[in-house]
C-alpha cells in the first residue's frame, strides 16, 4: 500500500496508465486504497501496487546493462529501454549476459556489414548481438569449450530471423579472421555463400505476410554452424526446422497473404513459363490466396517487389545446387496446389454426394503432378472403399480431401528442400576426421496469445514453455550453482519454477499432448470427449483453468508469461493431419520420380499404433508426437551446450522507427522472462569480481590498516587477497550502516548486493575527485613531452618520405641518359639497363659501379661478368633485407622461401610484422608479384604460426596469466582518464596561454599521453620492473623511455 510519508501531493512517481502502462505523473491525492495521479492535465486513480517512486537519474540511457541501475523495477527498466531507443538510436541493451534488442525498422551504422571485421578483435563500445556470438565463437575455439548454443526469442516483427541472420554472417567472419590457408578459407566462404543463397528460399517457402509483420516466419529452425576445432574456420552447417504451418496454405485470416513464394511466381514468371505451368495468371485469381484479400508485401513503409523476390529465389536455388529439373518439378507442385484450390465441389441431387464442378482444373492439377486423372477425380470424391462397399464423400468432405492434399504436398516440398540445403551445407569431407565444435542458433516463434486460440498457438506456446523452463534452469538453478561452487550460502530467490505446468502440458499418460493422442487414436473420439477428458485429469490443477460453460469447446493455460484460453474445435483432425491412403497411393503412382517421392512416409514421421504387436506396420505420427519428440531432442541438445539469450523486442504495432509503445513492450518484456530475470537477480548478488579484480578496483578506497600493509605499487598475496576483500568490505558497510550481510566472499569472487556495490562506486568516485589535482603537473609533463616527440617523429618521417620520392623519380631515360654518358658497349649497356629494371630499389651509381667492378673481374679471371654482377647485387639485396627485418620475419620469410625481390617488396610497403602477414589478402599477394609457390607455402606457413597462437593463447587463459598486469594497468589508466575529464578546465586555460597557436585539441593530447604513457609503463612493467619504479622513471625522463630505462638500470635496488 502507498505510504502517505512517501507519497505526498506533488510528488513524482511513475504509474501504471490504463492506455499507455507505466508513464510518468504527480501524486494528487492519496486515499486509503487508491492513489489519484496528475498526468497532462488528466487525473487518474491507480492501486498503491502500480506506483514507483520517480528518482531521476536511476534509469539513465546510459546505463548499456540494466544490472547498472540503481533504482531497478519494471518503471525505471523500461524507461531505461526506451531513452537508449528513443534519445540515443541504441537497439540494444545488456542485462548481464542476455542482451535485449528492440527492432530499429531500419538500417543503423553499427549493424552494416562493413562494421563486422573490426568487431572480430573482441572491441565493443557498446552492448550488441556481435557480441554474444563472438562470446560462443571464443569459448569453442580459443577456451576448447562445450558446443554453444544461442537461443533467439520474440514476438513476430521483434526480429529474430533477421539477428539469426547477422549472426551467421558474423561467425562467418570469425572464420575469415582466423584463417591463412586459402583452402580453408576457400571452403568457410563457399559455407557462408551457400547458408546466404538459403535466405531467400526459406524466406520464400517459410514466410508470409501477417498482421504483425510483412516477412513472418511460420516455422521455427535450430541451426548447427560447425567450426575446425583446430584453425577455428567454418566447415558447414546443418538445420533443422519446427512445426510449418499447414493452415496458411488454404486459408489465411484478413488482411494476410499466404506463403510469398505463391505470389512471388505469379508476379515474376514470364508468360512462356506461366503458359508451362497450366497458364498461370495473378494472385487474385486464385481461391486459396484471396483469403486475406491483400496481395501485396509492404511494411516497414515500403513496398516488397514479389518480381524482385522471384529472381532472388531462382538464384538462390541455382546457388545451391537445385537443377533447373528439380525447379521445374518444384514449381509444377506449387501451380497445381493453385489449380486444386480453386476446384469447388457441389452436390449432386440424385446421390446427395460430392461432385466436381471444375473438372478441367483437376485434369490441370493431376497433368502438372503427372497422375492418372481418373485415379485423381477418384480420390477427391471416395470416402473409404473396400472389396465389398465404396463410401462416396459429401461435399465438405471433398473439400477437406482437397486441402489436405494441398497441404501434403506443400509440407513435404518444404521438407525436401531443408533436406537439400542441408545437403549443400553439411561439413566438407575435408573435414572427416576432424574434431568439429558447434554454434547453434535457434530461431523459434515467439509466445502467442489472441482473441481466439487454438492447437497451432498450443504448440507455439508449449514450446515457449519448455525454452522458459531451460532459461529459467540454466539461468537461476546455475546461478545457484555458481553459489555453492563458491562455498557461500546462497541467497534466498524464489524463481518461477515451470515444471509442474510443463508436466501437466507433456506428460506421458496424463498431459494433454498424450490425451490428444489417445483420442485421436479412439475411433469414436472426438474434440468434446479429448475437452472433456482434460478436464477430467487437470480440472484441479492450479496452471489448469476449466470454464465455468459446461460445453466442452475450451480450457485454459496458466503459462509462465499469461493466462491463455483455447477454443479446441478440430484440434483432432489437425492433430491427426489425416491424407487418406488411397490419395498418397495415387501421388505415389506420379510418372515423375521427384513427385512420386514427396508422400512417401519416412521412418522418423512414422510411429507404432498404440498396443500393435511388435513387427506390424507403422503408420504417420500425429503432429502432437512428432512435435513432442522434436522438443524433446532439441532441449536435449541445448542441454549439453552453453547456451546465451538474446530477447528481441519490437517496439510498437505499427512497426515505426524510433518510437517505443510503453505497454506493449512490457508486454513482450514480461512474457521474455526479462522482468522476473531483473527481480530475481537483485535478490540475490548481482554484482560478481574476481578477488584480485575487487581489490585493484577499490584499493583506493581501502581502510588506512590496509594501505599500511599494502603501499602503492604492492598488492595481497592470492592467499590474503579473500580477508582483505572481506575486511574491505565490512568497513564500508559499516560506515554504510548497513547492519544485514550484504556481501559475501567466495572461493574467487566477492559477491556484493547492489546496495553496496551502489555505495562503493560512490565513495571511489569522490576519491578519485579528491585525487586529480595532483594529476595536472604529470599531464603538462606528458603533453610537453608528447609535442617534443610528435614534433621529432613528424621530421623522421618528413626526410625519409622526400628519399623515398627521389628514390621513385628515377626512369628509364636516366638509365638510358647514364648509359649513354659511360659510353658503354652494346653488351654493358644491355647488363646496365637489364640490372636497372630487375633493382629498382638501388642507386643507379651502385649498379653502374657493381657492372663496371664485375666486367673488370670477369675479364681477369675468364668467367661471365654478367653472372658475377647478379651475385654480388643479390648479396647485397639479401643483406638490405635482414638488416631491415626483425629475427623472426627472417625466418619465416626464408621458411616461407620468398624471393629477395619480394621480401623487398613487402618491407616497402611496411608488412615486416606477423599481424601484417596475417591480413595478407590472395589479391595483395598477387599484386606484390607472389607466384603460386610463394602464396602456398606462404599461407602453410602462417597457417601452422596462427595454430600456435590459438594453442598459446588458450594456455594463457588457462594458467590466468593473460591480461593480470594489463588489467591493473587499465585500472590506473581509467582513474587516470578521469582525472583527464575532471581538470580539462584547467588544462584547457594553461594550454590556452602556452600553446596559443598550436590549435590543440586537449582531450586528444592528454588521451595520447596517457595512452603513450601506458604503453611504455607496461613495456617495463613485463621486464620485470615494478609499476611504481618504472612510472616513477618515466615521469623524471619526462617520458623518455631510453632515459628512464637508464635510470631503473641505474637504481641501488636493481
Amino acid at each position: 500500500m502507498a505510504s502517505k510519508e512517501i507519497y505526498q501531493p506533488g510528488t513524482e512517481v511513475f504509474y501504471v496508465n490504463p492506455t499507455t502502462g507505466w508513464a510518468i505523473g504527480s501524486i494528487k491525492e492519496v486515499g486509503a486504497k487508491n492513489v489519484k495521479v496528475e498526468h497532462n492535465g488528466e487525473v487518474f486513480t491507480v492501486a498503491p501496487d502500480d506506483i514507483h517512486k520517480h528518482m531521476e537519474g536511476t534509469y539513465d540511457e546510459k546505463f548499456a546493462d540494466l544490472f547498472q541501475m540503481g533504482d531497478l523495477h519494471q518503471s525505471t527498466l523500461l524507461y531505461c529501454l526506451k531513452n537508449r531507443y528513443e534519445k540515443t538510436g541504441m537497439m540494444f541493451t545488456r542485462m548481464g549476459e542476455i542482451i535485449i534488442s528492440i527492432n530499429p525498422f531500419c538500417m543503423k551504422d553499427y549493424n552494416k556489414p562493413e562494421m563486422m571485421l573490426p568487431h572480430t578483435e573482441g572491441k565493443w563500445a557498446h552492448p550488441h548481438t556481435w557480441e554474444v556470438a563472438h562470446k560462443a565463437y571464443k569459448k569453442i575455439i580459443v577456451m576448447d569449450g562445450n558446443n554453444q548454443s544461442i537461443l533467439i526469442s520474440g514476438e513476430s516483427g521483434a526480429g529474430k530471423t533477421e539477428t539469426a541472420k547477422t549472426l551467421i554472417d558474423y561467425l562467418g567472419c570469425m572464420s575469415y579472421s582466423h584463417s591463412c590457408n586459402g583452402v580453408q578459407k576457400a571452403v568457410a566462404e563457399s559455407v557462408n555463400k551457400k547458408l546466404k543463397a538459403s535466405n531467400p528460399i526459406l524466406e520464400s517457402f517459410g514466410n508470409a505476410k501477417t498482421l504483425r509483420n510483412d516477412n513472418s516466419s511460420r516455422f521455427g529452425k535450430y541451426i548447427k554452424l560447425f567450426f575446425d576445432k583446430e584453425s577455428g574456420v567454418l566447415t558447414g552447417a546443418e538445420m533443422i526446422h519446427y512445426l510449418l504451418e499447414k493452415s496458411r496454405i488454404v486459408t489465411q485470416n484478413p488482411g494476410e497473404r499466404g506463403y510469398h513464394v505463391f505470389y512471388e511466381m505469379l508476379c515474376g514468371m514470364s508468360p512462356e513459363q506461366k503458359a508451362k505451368y497450366g497458364g498461370l495468371t495473378k494472385p487474385q485469381d486464385y481461391a486459396m490466396l484471396s483469403k486475406g484479400n491483400q496481395y501485396i508485401r509492404e511494411g516497414h513503409g515500403r513496398v516488397t517487389d514479389d518480381a524482385v523476390e522471384f529472381k532472388n529465389l531462382v538464384q538462390g536455388f541455382n546457388d545451391t545446387g537445385i537443377t533447373d529439373d528439380e525447379q521445374h518439378c518444384i514449381f509444377s507442385v506449387l501451380a497445381a496446389i493453385l489449380w486444386l484450390q480453386n476446384v469447388t465441389f457441389d452436390t449432386d441431387e440424385s446421390t446427395g454426394k460430392a461432385k466436381i464442378v471444375e473438372h478441367d482444373l483437376v485434369e490441370k492439377a493431376a497433368g502438372l503432378l503427372n497422375l492418372d486423372v481418373e485415379a485423381f477425380k477418384e480420390c477427391l470424391l471416395v470416402k473409404t472403399k473396400t472389396k465389398i462397399m465404396t463410401q462416396m464423400a459429401d461435399k465438405d468432405e471433398a473439400r477437406d480431401f482437397r486441402d489436405a492434399l494441398s497441404k501434403a504436398l506443400y509440407s513435404a516440398v518444404f521438407d525436401w528442400l531443408v533436406q537439400k540445403l542441408n545437403a549443400v551445407i553439411k561439413p566438407d569431407a575435408r573435414a572427416a576426421g576432424k574434431t568439429l565444435r558447434y554454434v547453434g542458433l535457434l530461431d523459434i516463434f515467439g509466445f502467442e496469445n489472441f482473441k481466439i486460440n487454438s492447437f497451432e498457438q498450443f504448440c507455439i506456446n508449449f514450446t515457449n514453455e519448455s525454452l522458459q523452463n531451460h532459461y529459467n534452469k540454466y539461468t537461476f538453478i546455475q546461478d545457484a550453482a555458481e553459489c555453492e561452487a563458491e562455498g557461500i550460502a546462497c541467497p534466498i530467490v524464489e524463481y518461477p519454477d515451470n515444471q509442474p505446468c510443463l508436466d501437466m502440458l507433456q506428460k506421458d499418460g496424463k498431459g494433454v499432448m498424450s490425451i490428444l493422442d489417445a483420442q485421436c487414436a479412439f475411433r469414436l473420439g472426438t474434440d468434446a470427449s479429448f475437452t472433456e477428458a482434460v478436464w477430467g485429469e487437470h480440472g484441479e490443477d492450479k496452471f489448469f483453468v476449466k470454464p465455468r460453460s459446461t460445453v466442452p469447446d475450451n480450457f485454459g493455460i496458466n503459462h509462465y508469461a499469461a493466462h491463455v484460453n483455447y477454443k479446441t474445435a478440430d484440434w483432432l483432425e489437425k492433430n491427426k493431419d489425416t491424407l487418406k491412403d488411397d490419395m498418397r497411393e495415387c501421388v505415389q503412382g506420379s510418372k515423375t520420380p521427384f513427385i512420386a517421392d514427396l508422400l512417401v512416409i519416412k521412418d522418423s514421421d512414422a510411429e507404432a499404433a498404440p498396443g500393435a504387436k511388435a513387427g506390424a506396420p507403422k503408420k504417420k505420427a500425429t503432429v502432437g508426437s512428432k512435435f513432442k519428440k522434436q522438443l524433446e531432442s532439441l532441449k536435449e541438445e541445448l542441454n549439453s551446450t552453453d547456451s546465451h539469450f538474446i530477447r528481441t523486442v519490437k517496439p510498437n504495432p505499427q512497426m515505426k522507427a524510433g518510437v517505443i509503445d510503453n505497454g506493449y513492450v512490457m508486454t513482450q518484456l514480461t512474457c521474455a522472462g526479462v522482468i522476473e530475470t531483473i527481480i530475481m537477480k537483485r535478490q540475490g548478488y548481482p554484482v560478481r569480481q574476481l578477488h584480485r579484480d575487487f581489490w585493484l578496483r577499490y584499493r583506493i578506497i581501502a581502510p588506512k590498516a590496509i594501505k599500511a600493509k599494502y603501499p602503492a605499487g604492492t598488492h595481497p598475496s592470492d592467499e590474503d587477497l579473500p580477508a582483505v576483500c572481506r575486511e574491505l568490505a565490512e568497513e564500508w558497510c559499516w560506515i554504510m550502516h548497513m547492519k544485514k550481510p550484504h556481501f559475501d566472499i567466495g572461493h574467487n569472487k566477492v559477491f556484493t548486493k547492489a546496495k553496496v556495490n551502489e555505495g562503493l562506486e560512490i565513495v571511489r568516485s569522490k576519491k578519485i575527485k579528491r585525487l586529480m589535482p595532483r594529476c595536472i603537473p604529470f599531464l603538462l609533463k606528458w603533453i610537453d613531452a608528447y609535442l617534443k616527440r610528435k614534433a621529432e617523429i613528424e621530421e623522421e618521417r618528413r626526410k625519409a618520405q622526400e628519399a623515398i620520392q627521389l628514390t621513385k623519380k628515377r626512369s628509364m631515360a636516366d638509365v638510358k641518359e647514364l648509359a649513354e654518358e659511360q659510353e658503354f658497349d652494346e653488351e654493358m649497356a644491355s647488363a646496365f639497363n637489364e640490372f636497372s629494371e630487375y633493382f629498382p630499389h638501388f642507386d643507379l651509381e651502385v649498379i653502374l659501379e657493381t657492372v663496371e667492378y664485375c666486367k673488370m673481374r670477369a675479364e681477369q679471371k675468364g668467367v661471365d661478368f654478367k653472372k658475377m654482377a647478379m651475385d654480388g647485387l643479390l648479396d647485397m639485396q639479401k643483406q638490405r633485407v635482414e638488416a631491415a627485418l626483425p629475427s623472426t620475419m627472417k625466418s619465416l620469410f626464408e621458411e616461407a622461401g620468398l624471393r629477395a625481390e619480394t621480401q623487398e617488396l613487402l618491407i616497402e610497403q611496411k608488412i615486416t610484422t606477423r599481424d601484417a602477414l596475417f591480413d595478407l589478402s590472395p589479391e595483395q599477394m598477387d599484386k606484390f608479384g607472389f607466384n603460386e609457390q610463394e602464396k602456398d607455402s606462404l599461407q602453410s606457413v602462417l597457417l601452422s604460426q596462427k595454430s600456435n597462437w590459438i594453442v598459446n593463447q588458450r594456455l594463457n587463459l588457462l594458467m590466468g596469466s593473460e591480461g593480470r598486469d594489463e588489467e591493473e594497468m587499465k585500472r590506473d589508466m581509467e582513474e587516470l582518464t578521469a582525472a583527464a575529464e575532471l581538470i580539462r578546465k584547467d588544462l584547457e586555460g594553461h594550454l590556452a596561454g602556452k600553446y596559443k597557436n598550436a590549435n590543440l585539441n586537449v582531450s586528444k593530447i592528454i588521451s595520447k599521453a596517457i595512452k603513450i604513457n601506458q604503453d611504455q609503463v607496461k613495456r617495463f612493467v613485463d621486464m620485470g620492473f615494478s609499476q611504481a619504479k618504472a612510472t616513477e622513471a618515466l615521469m623524471k625522463a619526462e617520458g623518455d623511455s631510453r632515459k628512464a630505462c637508464d635510470l631503473l638500470l641505474a637504481a641501488d635496488d636493481f
